[in-house]
């Protein structure tokens, strides 16, 4: 099942933009349709993005404190 960036947004608790940048490190199978003449929207494969949210990932580095 596809899903627009918005509804897996939704779904998922996560941000429209996250989605976009796992799409576009190709994290996350997806892909673009064109809904006018003018405007495109990106389609996320759901099982794709359930698979990726399901694997452990390391954290990332921490930063530091300033005084």
């Amino acid at each position: 099942m596809e899903l627009t960036t918005y509804e897996a947004s939704r779904k998922y608790d996560l941000s429209t933009r996250y989605i976009r940048y796992l799409l576009a490190k190709k994290s996350v199978k997806g892909r673009q349709a064109k809904i006018s003449s003018k405007n495109l929207v990106w389609l996320v494969d759901e099982s794709s993005l359930k698979s990726f949210l399901a694997t452990e990932r390391k954290p990332g580095p921490k930063t530091k404190k300033t005084s």
